[in-house]
């Protein structure tokens, strides 16, 4: 009973602490992800092209999308409906969490006798952890959500179908590996692809609980050499065969794959500080000023982090038979970090990122208990002393997160803090100026972009100063801009990221304005051509070099400079295949009268638009239009009418 009534203690505790920051804001890519649900919603697009946004299947998460779609059509389009869409899945994966908990402690010997109750309070201490608080409150992470969701349940299949093979049910148990598992596994990826761990947590459990004498079976040599050993030795052969596959994005960020694995170590230790000690203003989305490693002692923490996660490791391996839910816990947390903390191309630090492995640290935390004595107080038994401290700990996770819900109700209250705690995040300093230009409020704006100017980081510089000269537009002061832009230009840095192909973007949209004297046009197009040359080694297959490119042949359309725009249309159109660059490249052959040129984009066009693609069709049928056009006005005789 008891444990029952903390479960259900934590779930109204839970809902209550996030309940202020419902009605807070879209942040980040929210817009941009839900943007296809809108237009859905408005009926400008089909229900398909909004589940399946993305050009390419695989990167496609279409059972979040299909959640973003139902959370859609029964609240609209409101940030609060999706932010209870994200909480009540919030509380599911706890209450399944719970379930998972007490299945693997009921296979530890010392502590089976308690499994409900330490399983209810680990529960009970992962739904009211404040570091949760960037993913149930930011809209689009429903994705780690759901992913989370699905992957706790094909543990817990795992578990259950692998006792049913202990108990000699071996139909049911087979059943369960191999027809329920893989299901809820691509259920789990097709919400977010890092579901792929859960075969790992798996044999992470089977070490830790299932030994010879637990009836080994044909059915658990097959199933992990189905869900484990084949798709390693695939992505090793991927890796070795077709690198580019999955490490081409390197081209797009400041660290190379090598720099990477060296900061992961850091940021796990990081990530195992804020769960265990939470520091609430440390805590929030603007983590982009964590410090790339160069080396192991470039900062010396990198080989302190190695040595501590190698030390732990081989700690809890030699405690396996005495504490075995410690074991597991721990292999739980490492392995469901090996997607997104790992070789893969993506940013460094990320919150949401310890919402499925905080399960395994909790499991890891309740196994240590195996390793207490019995001991008794005059006054208190174990029982209840733990209780009561475990009480106190609920209370502070509760506050901790409650205090978090009240910043996530406003943007300026999310950038304020961001910034003030991580001074060098270039996204919190951008989140600030960008709040404080909705409310007009220019000083604030320019005193975010200034501290961006003076940063120790050359691309931080080299954004601040790009930006001012975007806000001196706007406020009508500029006087330093040319300077500003000349500044930004010598930067010489060798790679563009999204954060200059954005920049770009934001520069071109000024020259358009009477209010923008003395930069002209011109001075912008010099400026950034000398950036493209700095980044003159990074491939044009880099995302943020084609979108530039797109960018640079706008502005030279709008100077009248056809043939540089022709130019960089080429390249970006030959390495994006962006529907936008080609329609745009084919309005400038059509402007040359090149009709060769709009036929081979038009053939490739109707090649990579989706037949459910409306608002693609509807370009591509209006390229053919043009084209017909242009064709008829040649048959024309000369002279008629």
């Amino acid at each position: 009973m008891l444990p029952r009534l903390i479960l259900l203690f934590a779930l109204l505790t839970t809902t209550a602490a996030y309940w202020p920051g419902l009605i807070g804001p879209f942040i980040f890519d929210d817009a941009s992800n839900l943007e296809p649900i809108r237009m859905w919603l408005a009926g400008k697009i089909l229900l398909t092209e909004a589940i399946f946004p993305q050009p390419s299947y695989f990167f496609s998460r279409p059972v979040a999308m299909a959640s973003f779609a139902l959370n859609g059509l029964i609240s609209g389009d409101s940030g609060y409906g999706f932010k209870l869409g994200n909480l009540l899945i919030h509380l599911t994966c706890g209450a399944l969490g719970f379930f998972v908990l007490r299945r693997a402690l009921l296979l530890d010997k010392r502590l089976a006798a308690q499994a409900n109750l330490l399983a209810a309070l680990a529960a009970a201490f992962w739904l009211l952890h404040p570091l949760h608080a960037s993913t149930v409150l930011y809209v689009v992470q429903r994705m780690a959500q759901l992913s989370t969701l699905f992957s706790l349940g094909a543990v817990l299949i795992f578990l259950i179908g692998r006792q049913q093979l202990v108990d000699g049910r071996t139909r049911a148990g087979w059943l369960n590996l191999f027809l329920s598992f893989p299901l809820l596994l691509m259920l789990g990826m097709l919400s977010k692809q890092n579901a792929a761990v859960a075969p790992a947590i798996c044999l992470a459990l089977e070490l830790a609980y299932f030994n010879k004498d637990t009836r080994p079976s044909r059915a658990v040599a097959t199933f992990f050499s189905a869900f484990v050993a084949l798709p390693s030795l695939g992505l090793a052969a991927l890796l070795t065969l077709a690198p580019r596959t999955l490490l081409a994005t390197y081209e797009e960020w400041d660290f190379t794959l090598w720099e990477r694995l060296l900061t992961q170590p850091r940021v796990l230790v990081d990530y195992l500080g804020m769960l265990l000690f939470p520091r609430g203003p440390m805590m929030g989305l603007y983590t982009d000023d964590f410090a790339t490693s160069h080396g192991l002692l470039s900062p010396p923490s990198t080989l302190l982090s190695i040595l501590l996660l190698v030390g732990v490791s081989i700690a809890v391996t030699v405690l396996r038979r005495r504490a075995p839910s410690v074991f597991a816990g721990w292999f739980f947390f490492l392995a469901a970090h090996a997607v997104e903390s790992s070789f893969l191309p993506v940013e460094m630090y990320y919150e949401h990122r310890n919402y499925f492995p905080a399960f395994g640290l909790m499991l890891a935390i309740m196994g240590l208990l195996a390793l207490v004595p019995a001991f008794r107080t005059n006054t208190l038994s174990p029982r209840k002393l733990g209780l009561l401290a475990a009480g106190g700990l609920a209370l502070v996770l509760a506050l901790g997160t409650l205090g978090r819900a009240l910043v996530w109700r406003d943007l300026g209250t999310i950038a304020q803090l961001g910034a003030r705690n991580h001074p060098d995040s270039m996204r919190a300093q951008f989140d600030v100026s960008v709040w404080a230009i909705w409310r007009k409020d220019y000083p604030t704006a320019e005193q975010a972009m200034r501290r961006l100017t003076v940063s120790h980081d050359a691309r931080n510089r080299q954004m601040g100063q790009m930006s001012l000269v975007v806000l001196n537009c706007m406020r009508g002061d500029n006087n330093e801009s040319l300077q500003l832009l000349q500044q930004a230009a010598a930067a010489n840095l060798p790679k563009l990221t999204i954060y200059e192909a954005q920049a770009f973007g934001r520069l071109r949209g000024i020259t358009d304005s009477t209010n923008c004297s003395p930069v002209k046009r011109a001075d912008v197009i010099v400026a950034l051509e000398k950036i493209l040359d700095s980044a003159a080694s990074q491939p044009e297959t880099a995302a943020p070099k084609y979108m530039a490119r797109y960018t640079m042949a706008s502005l030279y359309a709008s100077n009248g400079q056809w043939q540089s725009a022709r130019r960089h249309a080429e390249i970006s159109w030959a390495n994006g295949h962006d529907l936008k660059v080609g329609s745009f490249l084919a309005k400038i052959c059509l402007h040359e009268h090149d009709t060769a040129c709009m036929r081979r984009i038009i053939s490739k066009l109707d090649v990579i638009i989706r037949p459910f693609d409306i608002q693609g069709q509807e370009e591509l049928t209006d390229l053919r239009r043009l084209l017909a056009e242009e064709l008829a006005g040649r048959a024309k005789p000369e002279g008629a009418q």
